[in-house]
């Protein structure tokens, strides 16, 4: 049976806990109360040590204590807000997984196992769309994840003593965010919408080792308009997969006349060498859009990405 513990303490502790973890791993919880205050239990003060760059903190942090010697279908769960908490769990040996429990679109696979527990978003329906109306067919489209923070502490010792013990972890944001700019666009007034897509980026993300896991997939993000002749976006994500060699943006637009355009690019170069990967800026060149008479051709109205209602124009553009 798979023990699913969780420890909330009286102390500083924030209880928010996300319904999706339990109704995905199936979890039955536990909360014993009563043995937080039981003698004989070590007493174990968590600090988060922050980023100083961290302008931005989550609501509150879960945090999964894997002991190293009983099955890896076996933690205990505390809940504290940024600034730490205090905790009684029985003295052993502890793999710690920290991450943040304010998020309503991630996927958590596995959660009670910690060589396999995973986090990623789920897939957006294409089966419908031929492969010839995709820019990449070989991969799937997932939805954005949110803004995730995590951490990992290995073989972490809880002595069996009275002593007040303090454990610091240190979270960092493992989402990374790709800020999408397309100016010089002539014309724009033509467009009616615009979507970015970027292709090899990772599904899922490993959380025993903080590393990035699963096929290579593509992430995607409408756009809005910056001024006349720019657009832009942001895709929050993953990071690349690890076996990819190539990375494009693809570029949807929806034109007044009902033509529909992509826009593709290869970014590999700027993702690679952006000073700094967690934040970094895509800049491309638009193009010129025909110039369309109100009210001519048909309509690209809608609010979905409709990629397989008409044919597109694919159109690869060099930087």
């Amino acid at each position: 049976m798979i023990r699913i513990r969780h420890i909330f303490s009286t102390m500083g502790s924030f209880i928010m806990i996300p319904l999706s973890v339990c109704v995905i791993s199936g979890c039955r919880h536990k909360d014993i109360i009563d043995d937080i205050g039981q003698a004989g239990l070590p007493l174990v003060n968590v600090e988060y040590d922050w980023a100083p760059t961290e302008s931005f903190r989550p609501d509150g942090l879960a945090n999964l204590f894997y002991s190293t010697h009983e099955s890896s279908q076996s933690y205990w769960r505390s809940d504290f807000r940024p600034s730490g908490g205090s905790l009684r769990l029985p003295a052993d040996q502890y793999n710690v997984i920290a991450f943040n429990n304010d998020t309503e679109n991630i996927v958590f696979s596995d959660i009670d196992n910690f060589d396999k527990f995973t986090l990623s978003t789920s897939e957006i329906d294409i089966s419908s769309i031929p492969d010839d109306q995709l820019p990449f067919p070989s991969q799937k489209i997932y939805h954005q994840p949110d803004r995730i923070w995590a951490a990992l502490l290995n073989n972490i010792d809880i002595k069996d003593s009275s002593n007040f013990q303090t454990i610091k972890i240190s979270p960092r944001r493992i989402t990374r965010e790709y800020h999408i700019e397309m100016t010089g666009i002539e014309n724009l007034e033509s467009a009616l919408r615009y979507y970015a897509l970027i292709s090899d980026l990772s599904p899922a993300f490993k959380m025993s080792s903080l590393t990035q896991s699963g096929k290579a997939a593509s992430f995607g993000n409408f756009m809005q308009p910056i001024d006349d002749t720019a657009i832009s976006t942001t895709i929050t994500n993953f990071g690349s997969n690890k076996d990819s060699h190539q990375q494009r943006l693809a570029i949807y637009m929806w034109l007044t006349d009902g033509a529909r355009k992509v826009y593709m690019y290869d970014v590999t170069d700027q993702i690679r060498e952006a000073p700094d990967s967690m934040n970094l800026v895509i800049r491309v060149k638009g193009p010129s859009l025909p110039q369309i008479t109100p009210g001519e051709g048909g309509s690209a109205g809608g609010g979905g990405l409709d990629v397989g209602v008409d044919n597109w124009d694919f159109i690869d553009i060099e930087l």
